[in-house]
């Protein structure tokens, strides 16, 4: 059986609700802090860069920080309280033939958790989970894992609005290893949450995944975490005498320039529906030369307009008029041969 864990909200204050229904910049700006991202924001301070860099964010160049920027404000997850959070992992580019480092973004299970909830009371949703369930080699599924050895697999399926959304994750997949092959610390102990959670991950952003595409959780990366973690950082630069730029138009007119990964946003701007969060997309490119970023532009230009004409039309839509029952055949016989012997 389904156990809910939220459902759609009948009933709060005028104050409650309208906390359900803030944006994720209008949630930062309460923070009070000066860490906080404000809704006019289009890029870091220099006050947060260099909190970031004391949290660890030691490579990242414009680039991967305008990125990052994207990501904590279309979330609404704080990267200063490690709700989410970019590690370097180094990989290997095969046109160079060297391991290059790569920023990943990623946060946890309760960023996820949030995440959901949040989508589910902006669009008045219900969100519910079925038992978790873990089977062994035997492939016999069972709601509690008991046995010594971890399990084969997991099972987690998310109710979104009523609707189904399950995953498996296999443990061979997602188990952090150490260098001699052993499960590391945490999966070692509790292999069967550790699979839990990372297959939960997959079942939410199947579920969610205008919210949560291109976000994984930590549990999801642990083998990767074993080579970040021999990443060697990089020589902190000496601070240049022009402040760093805290918009990205004036971070691409700077010596510093944001290389933004194009074809990842403009797969972002295809899934959105909301025109005001595409307009920002395009000024986010606005001044990036090259025929890629023109293309790009074209396209999100077509999408707004759409998106535009499409929120027009569902505010002046009018409610579709009840439909007349219809009658079948025999009870319009009897109607008929009614009215007949009552006419004679």
């Amino acid at each position: 059986m389904p156990r809910r864990i939220c459902g759609q909200q009948t009933t709060s204050s005028k104050n409650q609700r309208k906390g359900t229904d803030m944006t994720s910049q209008e949630i930062a700006v309460q923070t009070g802090s000066a860490l906080a991202i404000t809704g006019e924001q289009e890029f870091w301070t220099d006050k947060q860069v260099s909190a970031l860099r004391q949290l660890g964010v030691e490579n990242a160049n414009n680039g991967d920080l305008a990125v990052f920027f994207h990501q904590c404000q279309r979330t609404g997850l704080d990267p200063f309280a490690r709700q989410i959070y970019m590690i370097g992992r180094r990989q290997w580019n095969s046109d160079t033939r060297q391991n290059e480092i790569k920023q990943t973004i990623q946060t946890g299970i309760d960023g996820f958790r949030l995440i959901a909830r949040r989508a589910v009371d902006r669009s008045h949703e219900t969100l519910g989970y079925e038992d978790t369930l873990w089977c062994g080699k035997d492939g016999k599924w069972t709601d509690v894992w008991l046995s010594n050895e971890p399990p084969a697999a997991a099972k987690v399926t998310v109710l979104r609005n009523g609707e189904r959304y399950p995953a498996i994750a296999l443990y061979t997949e997602y188990a952090g290893l150490k260098k001699d092959g052993t499960p590391t610390k945490m999966w070692a102990e509790k292999p069967a949450l550790m699979l839990a959670k990372c297959c939960e991950a997959l079942a939410l952003r199947k579920a969610f995944p205008h919210d949560l595409s291109g976000l994984y959780t930590s549990d999801e990366l642990a083998r990767d975490d074993n080579e970040s973690s021999n990443v060697t950082p990089m020589r902190r630069q000496q601070p240049q005498q022009q402040s760093r730029p805290r918009t990205l138009t004036e971070a691409v007119a700077s010596q510093d320039q944001v290389h933004i990964d194009i074809p990842s946003l403009l797969e972002a701007a295809k899934a959105e529906s909301d025109p005001d969060r595409l307009v920002a997309m395009y000024q986010n490119i606005a001044t990036i030369p090259g025929d890629e970023a023109k293309a790009a532009r074209e396209k999100i230009v077509e999408l707004g307009t759409a998106a535009r004409a499409a929120q027009e039309k569902a505010q002046q839509q009018p409610e579709p008029a009840p439909e007349e029952p219809t009658m079948t055949e025999s009870e319009v016989a009897e109607v008929l041969n009614a009215e007949i012997v009552e006419a004679s």
